[in-house]
C-alpha cells in the first residue's frame, strides 16, 4: 500500500516527528496529531503513520512527486545529441554512453518521430554505376526546377512496405 500524496511535505514531516515522540505507537501518534493540529485540513488515520514510517525506512520521501533521477529534458537532449553526433548509432550504444535505459532511449526516439537507423547494404554499387547515378541526380534536379512539388508526387517505398495486398 502506498501513501496517496494527499498531505504536504511539511505535514508528513510533522507526522513523522510525532510518530517518533510517541515511540512508534501509531494510534497514539494519530491522537496527538489531532490534538496539536485541530484545524488541519485532514487528520491522518493511524495507518498513515505506519506507512509513512515504512516509506522513510525504504528510502522513499512522501509528498514528493518524481524528483528522482535526471530531468526528462536532459535525457531527451542527451539522446538527441548522440543521434546528431552519429545517426547510425544503436540504441544499446546510446545506453552505454549515457546510462539512459534502452527503453527510455526508444521512447525518446518515438516522441521525436525518429527510429533506430542502421545502414544495411542491399546492393553493391560499383564504380561503373557512378555516371548513371550522376545522370539520375541531374534529371531529378531538372524536374524539381520545372515543378518544385515533383517529389511530393512520388510514392516512396521499399521492399518492407510492398506486399501482395498492396502498399502498407
Amino acid at each position: 500500500m502506498s501513501l496517496s500524496h494527499q498531505y504536504t511535505s511539511r505535514e508528513y514531516a510533522e507526522m513523522h516527528l510525532i510518530y517518533g515522540e510517541c515511540g512508534g505507537i501509531a494510534r497514539r501518534a494519530a491522537a496527538l496529531y489531532r490534538e496539536r493540529f485541530p484545524r488541519a485540513r485532514l487528520h491522518p488515520d493511524y495507518r498513515v503513520f505506519i506507512r509513512l514510517h515504512n516509506a522513510y525506512v525504504e528510502g522513499r520521501i512522501p509528498g514528493q512527486r518524481g524528483g528522482e533521477g535526471r530531468p526528462r529534458l536532459d535525457n531527451d537532449d542527451d539522446v538527441l545529441d548522440e543521434i546528431e553526433d552519429d545517426p547510425s548509432t544503436s540504441v544499446r550504444a546510446i545506453q552505454r554512453r549515457t546510462g539512459i535505459p534502452k527503453s527510455t532511449v526508444h521512447n525518446i526516439l518515438k516522441r521525436y518521430r525518429l527510429h533506430p537507423y542502421h545502414v544495411r547494404r542491399v546492393q553493391a554499387l560499383l564504380p561503373r554505376d557512378y555516371p548513371k547515378r550522376i545522370q539520375f541526380c541531374r534529371v531529378m534536379l531538372s524536374k524539381i526546377r520545372e515543378d518544385p512539388n515533383f517529389f511530393n508526387q512520388i510514392l516512396w517505398s521499399d521492399e518492407s512496405t510492398c506486399k501482395r495486398q498492396g502498399i502498407f
